[in-house]
Order: C-alpha cells, then structure tokens, then sequence
C-alpha cells in the first residue's frame, strides 16, 4: 500500500450524487450532488460554523440565540450540496429553503456525506457531468 490509497480529500470535492425519495418513500429521478465532509468547501463552512457559534454564545437572548445557531447549522448542511437535478436555479437561498421545508433531507445529506465508503465504492459516479 502507498500512503495516497488513505487520500480522501479529492474524493470529497468531486462528490456524490444522492437520488431522492419522496417522503412516502417513492422514488423520484431528482437528486443532489453532495461533497464528502473531507471537502475543501465543507472544512471550511465548519470552521465558518465553529466560530459563529463562539460568537452567538454572546447572545443574550436564549430565543435569539438558538435560532442564530440553528441558522449556522443550516449554512453548514447546505455546504454538503453542489447542486441538484431541479429545474429551478441552484442558489444557496433555495437550497436553505428546501432544508427548511425538507429538513429529513438535510438529515440524510449530512449522513450520506460523512458516509466515507460512498465516496469509494465500486462503480461510482462521481461527477456533476449528468
């Protein structure tokens, strides 16, 4: 073995697509593209997100507070997710109004990317081309 065959990162950046289910459990042809959390981008929004939370600690206002530490853990979700197959544009305001319509979906976003063999199983279709 040579030390490259650990290497995630690069895996992490191209990403994975997630086909989606409807909340019946049908499936449909949608689907999110979802990087890796070893990404560059996702690594990034969590230290983002660790010093927003140092920084809502501040907040005097329990209401407030929790609702400023919801909403940087709704930013951190949404830096799991590259784009998707809808027809609408893929921008980050959209894509926090469907986490906050769909929140299973953020769920299983933020299991799916930490779900490393994903990212390197046999037959992978690693690549935002469809």
């Amino acid at each position: 073995m040579k030390p490259s065959d650990f290497f995630t990162r690069n895996k992490a950046n191209e990403g994975e697509k997630l086909p989606l289910s409807l909340p019946d459990g049908t499936p449909t042809d949608e689907w999110l593209l979802i990087r890796g959390v070893d990404s560059d981008e996702f690594r990034a929004a969590l230290d983002e997100h660790r010093r927003a939370i140092l920084a809502n600690a501040a907040i005097k206002d329990e209401a407030e507070r929790a609702e400023a530490n919801r909403s940087a853990g709704l930013k951190l979700q949404c830096a799991l997710v590259m784009g998707w197959s809808f027809d609408a544009d893929f921008t980050g305001e959209a894509l926090e109004e469907f986490f906050k319509e769909a929140p299973h979906l953020a769920i299983e976003v933020d299991n799916f990317a930490s779900n490393r063999k994903r990212f390197f199983r046999k037959g992978s279709t690693s690549s935002a081309k469809d």
